[in-house]
């Protein structure tokens, strides 16, 4: 049987330089792909939350300016308003009382940007946020081309740029 020395009771300085290198080799590429993996889930996550958001408003809009009153739908571009009337009916078909329909996008185009909307039998009523629970800066911009015919487009545009448009028939063009 070979004896060992004294002297040979641990590793090297060279030995555990290898080990450590080897580690430094293999660990690295594998954080940098577990780095990239999360930051693409996390804007992922902000996208979905964004695309929610846009087909909410856009679905609501869409319900009630297909039925607006003729001649009433009017935007402003500067202040990214769109205002427009409508009479509602009950399942029997009986018209009931106007409703006024306001959209709103405060602040446009700015990190504090914020969607609201006002449906009420007055006209005064102030918009609220809308949908509830939208945090501010995730819809960035808001525009309306108002009906020549007897169609209007009104397109939604994110904060990281996704942009939902929809042309909408109007029934009482």
């Amino acid at each position: 049987m070979a004896k060992i020395s004294a002297y040979r009771r641990g590793f090297t300085v060279i030995e555990i330089s290898i080990v450590i290198a080897i580690i430094l080799i293999l660990i690295i590429p594998i954080s940098v792909f577990i780095a990239n993996y999360s930051q693409g889930f996390i804007i992922e996550n902000i996208q979905v939350k964004e695309q929610y958001y846009l087909n909410i408003i856009l679905q609501d809009l869409e319900q009630r300016i297909r039925r607006a009153d003729t001649n009433s739908i009017t935007f402003d571009a500067a202040n990214r308003t769109l205002k427009f009337t409508y009479i509602d009916a009950d399942t029997d078909g009986n018209k009931k009382t106007t409703l006024y329909c306001k959209y709103v996008l405060e602040n446009p185009q700015a990190d504090n940007a914020i969607f609201k909307r006002a449906v009420s039998t007055d006209s005064n009523t102030s918009p609220t946020i809308f949908p509830p629970g939208l945090e501010k800066g995730i819809i960035y911009d808001f525009n309306v081309q108002p009906p020549t015919t007897n169609t209007c487009t009104i397109t939604l545009t994110s904060k990281t740029g996704l942009v939902l448009q929809k042309t909408i028939y109007l029934l009482n063009y």
